[in-house]
């Protein structure tokens, strides 16, 4: 097919410009066709979404000693695996390996009750402070006044 076309150039193959010559002009929209249907590649985690998986960890484990927060950490580990598969791209079952894996590396640290506590201050102000957010978020509107 590429003989049928010795005007087209690659350049204009992946710019779709469509030329005179019909031969041309079907072979130039092939290749936009299969760029519009390739799948996009998912992005490296950044730091933040680093700090907040490991922060659900925190959490995760935080719940065995205190269970009063357990259900605000199981809603903010939903909020926290969606924001970043939509952010990231990456599947669900790998952000959900990252937060078990963050989860069993911190259970072996060997550090000092303080030093864990002040980790769980730190993720627990995020946590609440994102938590605050969303329900800003989807809070109903206030009724309006109706005058007399």
């Amino acid at each position: 097919m590429a003989g049928n076309c010795r005007n087209c150039n690659r350049a204009n193959l992946l710019l779709a410009v469509q030329r005179a010559d019909a031969s041309c002009r079907r072979m130039s929209m092939i290749p936009i066709f299969a760029l519009m249907l390739a799948p996009t590649q998912p992005l490296p985690l950044n730091e933040a979404q680093m700090r907040d998986i490991g922060c659900v960890a925190t959490m995760a484990l935080a719940v065995g000693e205190r269970p009063d927060l357990a259900k605000p950490a199981k809603r903010w580990s939903g909020i926290v695996g969606q924001r970043v598969m939509d952010e990231s791209g990456q599947p669900r079952e790998l952000v959900a390996t990252a937060m078990i894996e963050s989860a069993n590396a911190q259970a072996k640290l060997a550090e000092g009750a303080e030093a864990r506590n002040q980790r769980i201050a730190q993720c627990q102000a995020i946590m609440y402070g994102e938590l605050a957010t969303v329900d800003a978020a989807s809070a109903p509107l206030p009724k309006p006044v109706t005058s007399k």
